[in-house]
């Protein structure tokens, strides 16, 4: 397309108590239907303030009209972000996404980030707009956490936008968020607490309890492994597979694929699960139809009413990781030992080095937690047996 003739823009003022200048121009779009036009475009470029003069305000408009009048300027969509999110960022990219992530996408768009942006062009998309938005949540009350995956999914549709040429920058990745406060110290099951908490439960939901906290597996992890995933002689375990609500799926990371060792403890607890003949392929935990066992379920009707009645607040799966994650630290469990038990990943270098740690070690850090929360006064709760009156020390 030629380039249009040298233009200056026009300048107004806008406002009563707080006076702005909003500049106009015209600029090279493209159409939906794919072809080039040109649409008037209005933008307040700053305070009267700190640009009392009109030719002060128009050396501002001068430089944002620069790209423009020398041709290098790239036109740009005037498609809004609802309509590139329906039409070309969900059936291209969140597809290629692990089925929780895209649940967890479709509640960002659906609840927050379309109601601010669906209508908005995205070519008009500011850094301070999705700034004021993202301040805006955490005033109301969301989790550094959440505002933080608000910024990172506008940031990977508004890159797509970027890439497939639609706008020119992704101004998300100009967005900042407040330093991150650390709050109070995440309360974990001690190995006493544990035991109460397991005695409290009704088979299957012990073992998983206890099995969870044994391992340091993540429940998902747990809830799609397979008889074919464990070797009871050997006292090993694979971690292959994920499952998230009835999808099964591949472990979180790349590190979360592993073999790790179990105890003896561990171990029995298996086997009183195991039936004479499993099939390798069948679920350790599964339903009378051999699907797996919902977590939303075992957590509402069984996990949190018995910890409630033990007086155990806020008790989840996650929680009894990270309470393994906390005895396997009591016991001085190296990091590198550590990282490789639990399936984490980190950009760290130093990190990534202690992350070759050798079997014996991780052995001997799995046995050492089975001492810790069964004890020598505490006998495991099998399958087939009443729950033990004695508690470790």
């Amino acid at each position: 397309m030629a380039r249009r003739g040298f233009q200056q823009g026009s300048l107004f003022q806008r406002g009563t108590r707080r006076k702005v200048w909003v500049a106009r121009w015209w600029e090279d779009v493209i159409q939906a239907d794919g072809t080039l036009g040109r649409l008037r475009r209005s933008e307040v470029i700053g305070t009267v303030a700190p640009f009392p003069t009109r030719r002060l305000a128009m050396q501002v408009l001068s430089q944002r009209l620069g790209s423009i009048n020398i041709g290098k300027a790239r036109p740009q969509s005037v498609r809004t972000f609802g309509d590139f999110v329906k039409d070309d960022w969900s059936p291209v990219v969140l597809p290629t996404l692990k089925y929780a992530t895209q649940k967890h996408y479709r509640y960002m768009l659906d609840v927050h980030l379309n109601s601010a942006f669906g209508q908005r062009q995205l070519r008009e998309l500011t850094r301070e707009e999705l700034q004021s938005f993202l301040s805006r949540k955490l005033s109301d009350g969301l989790s550094w956490e959440t505002v933080h995956h608000f910024k990172c999914g506008l940031s990977k549709i508004l890159g797509a936008a970027e890439e497939w040429g639609y706008i020119t920058e992704n101004v998300a990745q100009k967005t900042k968020l407040p330093r991150r406060l650390h709050g109070t110290e995440r309360v974990v099951l001690t190995p006493v607490q544990v035991g109460d908490l397991a005695a409290a439960l009704d088979e299957r939901a012990r073992s998983i309890t206890l099995l969870l906290v044994l391992t340091g597996l993540r429940i998902g992890e747990l809830l799609a492994l397979r008889w074919g995933s464990i070797d009871l002689k050997a006292r090993l375990l694979r971690v292959a597979e994920t499952v998230y609500d009835g999808h099964f799926d591949q472990p979180k990371t790349k590190r979360s694929a592993r073999t790790i060792p179990i105890g003896t403890e561990t171990a029995d607890i298996l086997a009183g699960l195991c039936p004479a003949a499993a099939d390798p392929k069948a679920l350790v935990f599964a339903t009378r139809e051999g699907l797996p066992l919902d977590r939303w379920n075992l957590l509402r009707k069984h996990l949190k009413p018995a910890a409630k009645k033990l007086g155990l607040p806020g008790v989840t799966w996650h929680l009894l990781r990270h309470s393994h994650a906390t005895m396997l630290d009591v016991v001085g469990t190296p990091l590198g030992t550590m990282q490789s038990l639990l399936g984490h990943s980190t950009p760290d270098i130093t990190r990534e080095i202690y992350l070759h740690a050798i079997p014996e070690e991780q052995r001997r850090a799995v046995e050492s937690v089975e001492r810790l929360v069964f004890g020598p006064k505490w006998t495991q709760v099998r399958p087939s047996a009443q729950p033990p009156s004695s508690r470790m020390n």
